[in-house]
């Protein structure tokens, strides 16, 4: 059994990303971001809820980033949709306002994070990081009450 300090020294796993947003320069934009990290890899882009849904079952990524705000099933149904399929899905949701009801709703759909749109270039990669190890992660911001 290796001790805490062998732990510690271990490399992270790597963890696969969906990102699911409509505006394709932002995904372009958190996509560089998240490339240039080693432990991170995007595996998938969708701008639509349902294309989300269709490469989620299909890639398994480790975490998923899912805007609220998307045409046609927006990422509140499709976080919904996403945890019903598979409960040990990890979603990290965007949003440009993130009042408390909209805290409430994402964590009872099955989200593990919220990151306002306006902070996430900032906070996106940490916010990443936790929700793959199963944590969750409030951005700077999101109103909790």
């Amino acid at each position: 059994m290796k001790n805490l300090q062998e732990q510690d020294s271990l490399p992270a796993p790597m963890l696969d990303v969906l990102l699911v947003d409509d505006h394709e320069p932002t995904r372009r934009q958190m996509c560089q971001l998240i490339e240039g990290e080693p432990d991170l890899s995007v595996v998938g882009q969708s701008g639509s809820a349902e294309e989300g849904l269709r490469q989620a079952r299909q890639l398994h990524p480790s975490v998923i980033v899912m805007d609220l705000a998307l045409p046609g099933m927006n990422g509140l149904a499709a976080t919904r949709h996403l945890v019903a399929q598979d409960p040990s899905s990890r979603i990290l949701v965007l949003s440009n306002h993130v009042g408390p009801d909209l805290v409430q709703w994402s964590l009872a759909a099955g989200a593990k994070g919220l990151v306002r749109k306006d902070r996430a270039f900032e906070e996106l990669i940490p916010a990443i990081r936790a929700v793959g190890r199963n944590l969750h992660f409030m951005g700077e911001g999101v109103e909790t009450e």
